[in-house]
């Protein structure tokens, strides 16, 4: 209110010319009280857009708990192994000796509730398929780092690429395509004037294919692979239909299919299949998985991982995952969806033959309350508080600068005694914020002291009020309403 009547007075046409001093204090205030009220404007801003999210805050765990979250090979299933072949490779199947480690890849690959592993897709490591815990490990709100095992398969589709001929009739030759050895036929009930094609994964080892009869054994060098690994896939549906199942495919030009003779349809592709030594990292905010290393495994490891695979374990799994979209699929998802549902099931297969092991960097973490705060209202809020400690230094900076001047008082009583000093800023100071000794110099003791009075440091000691008068505030008269003086009850008696 005073900076609006000190505004008032100051544009009035009839005022008398201001003096420095006025301006100056009163673009002072007034600019201090534009920076005050905005900085309560701009924290109000801040506030009213301020939010609060719930996050999860890493807290260390205890450093002697137990967490077995990592995943590594358990050399325990090739202990006294002395075979020429890859660990756990018997004459007749892959281990057939111990169930224990075949029966927990099917639990895996059907993702069972006592399942210790399972086998997920990570999408943002080009379709990597990793070995993590299983629906029996409780990760709870644990986040941590974990060594693993990983399988990558990069197939492409041959369909397209295998000579089609009338000579061939519904057969076809993929040895231009580099896979001689598909198609595989075998005699229909023994019968070798009528063939037959079956579903197969084969193992490629040295340009030779095998897996259809005796698994790995079919293989050269004892079935013992190079890491990355060839696979050559083949599959054949029947779709029941008496049409050509060409009429179903949405776009039959760019099928990974073959669709003769029907009822059938024929997929052909070539895969080469890496397995790696991983790491990765664990959030349980958003049960999410995060490639951190990658090295490749072993040929030694390579071919004990792959033997399940070449012993057609994971062959009617994967037949059956590919149907549907084989069928209606391009290339291009077919070969995708293959890469993925083939690395998932090599990779669960083998995962009897892994233990779990000791997770590093392990933290809890604990769900706690932030306050997000925008860019822009914190932006302002600290640019108006900035600017308003500059205006504060030049105030201090311009009284520290300010001359300074002193009054030279005499001691009352005390002619002998050295004259007391007086600040100038101090007095002025006092005659500006204190009404006082403005009252002072209106009404005057008149006793020879008001000089003295008017430079004393307490503002109460200016104010003359003797034993003879008295100052008063109210209605007088015709002089209206204000301070005066009165006459103290004593003298008017007298």
């Amino acid at each position: 209110m005073s900076i609006y009547d000190s505004g008032v007075y100051a544009v009035h046409p009839k005022r008398s010319r201001l003096p420095r001093i006025f301006k100056e204090a009163f673009i002072s205030a007034t600019v201090v009280w534009i920076m005050s009220h905005s900085v309560g404007l701009a924290d109000l801003y801040l506030h009213t857009t301020t939010r609060l999210m719930l996050v999860d805050l890493p807290v260390a765990t205890d450093a002697q708990a137990s967490y077995p979250f990592g995943v590594t090979f358990n050399d325990a299933v090739c202990h006294g192994w002395n075979s020429s072949a890859p660990c756990l490779n018997n004459n007749g199947g892959w281990a057939l000796d111990q169930p224990q480690v075949v029966l927990p890849g099917f639990v895996a690959i059907a993702n069972g509730t006592q399942s210790n592993f399972k086998v997920i897709t990570l999408a943002d490591a080009s379709d990597m398929a990793i070995v993590v815990p299983g629906a029996s490990v409780n990760l709870q709100t644990l986040s941590f780092t974990a060594q693993t095992f990983g399988l990558r398969a990069q197939c492409e589709s041959l369909n397209r690429k295998c000579l089609h001929s009338a000579e061939l009739g519904d057969k076809v030759d993929c040895t231009q395509a580099g896979y001689p050895g598909l198609p595989y036929y075998e005699a229909k009930d023994g019968d070798p004037n009528v063939l037959t094609m079956n579903n197969y994964i084969f193992g490629i080892v040295d340009g030779q294919q095998g897996g259809q009869t005796n698994g790995i054994h079919d293989l050269p060098g004892n079935g013992y692979t190079s890491n990355p690994a060839s696979l050559a896939v083949q599959m054949r549906w029947s779709t029941h239909l008496d049409v050509s199942a060409e009429t179903l495919s949405p776009d039959p030009s760019n099928a990974a299919v073959d669709f003769t003779p029907i009822p059938f349809i024929t997929l052909y592709a070539g895969c080469s299949v890496t397995f790696s030594n991983v790491t990765v990292q664990y959030i349980p905010g958003t049960d999410s998985w995060t490639l951190l290393t990658e090295v490749r495994s072993s040929d030694t490891l390579a071919s004990v991982l792959w033997s399940p695979t070449i012993w057609q374990l994971a062959t009617d799994q994967l037949s059956t995952d590919m149907m549907a979209i084989a069928l209606t699929g391009t290339i291009p998802n077919v070969t995708a969806t293959l890469n993925q549902h083939l690395a998932r099931t090599m990779l669960a297969l083998a995962s009897g033959t892994m233990q779990a092991t000791e997770a590093t960097d392990v933290k809890e973490m604990v769900p706690s309350l932030l306050g997000q705060y925008p860019v822009v209202p914190v932006f302002l809020l600290i640019s108006l508080l900035l600017l308003y400690a500059l205006l504060a230094i030049l105030v201090f900076a311009s009284s520290w600068l300010t001359q300074d001047e002193a009054i030279l008082v005499p001691r009352e009583g005390k002619e002998d005694k050295e004259p007391q000093e007086h600040s100038v800023l101090s007095l002025t100071q006092q005659w500006l914020i204190d009404p006082l000794p403005l009252v002072a110099a209106s009404f005057p003791g008149g006793d020879g002291k008001d000089a003295g009075r008017s430079v004393e440091n307490s503002a109460i000691k200016m104010v003359y009020d003797g034993p003879e008068a008295r100052l008063g505030i109210g209605f007088n008269g015709r002089d209206g309403f204000g301070l005066r003086t009165r006459k103290c009850v004593r003298d008017l008696d007298e």
